[in-house]
């Protein structure tokens, strides 16, 4: 029997909006843990040990008060410590774009249907009079 695989799930390109904050190599930690990498690969990628990593990340969650590494990134979300890459914002801006209307109205001048206030055979009054 093999064994089931892990999902990949797509990590999101973070980066820091405030680097004042905090300290610049705590910085890069706390950045890298907000893309999803673990202990062992920020450790690799930083050329320090994962000991340091952690002891990087639990002085930010003190800073923040967090309880856990997912509430470290939460809390730094919703303090404005991170900001998404410009994918993401264009991806935002897309979404806000009124939706086109599905019916198009037509050219030659008439008017859409009108709409009358009746529930079943019982007429409703208007509100505006």
């Amino acid at each position: 029997m093999s064994r089931k695989q892990k999902p990949h799930y797509p990590r999101m390109e973070v980066e820091l909006a405030d680097e004042s904050l905090l300290p610049p190599r705590r910085a890069e930690v706390v950045m890298l843990a907000a893309r999803g990498m673990s202990a062992k690969e920020i450790g690799r990628l930083l050329d320090i040990s994962p000991d340091t990593v952690n002891w990087h990340l639990d002085e930010a969650k003190n800073q923040f008060h967090a309880h856990s590494r997912v509430d470290l990134i939460s809390q730094g979300w919703m303090q404005g410590l991170f900001r998404a890459r410009m994918l993401a914002w264009a991806l935002m801006a897309f979404a806000m774009v009124p939706a086109v209307r599905s019916r198009p109205a037509p050219v030659n001048g008439t008017r859409p249907p009108v709409v009358r206030n009746i529930i079943g055979r019982t007429p409703v009054r208007s509100i505006y009079g």
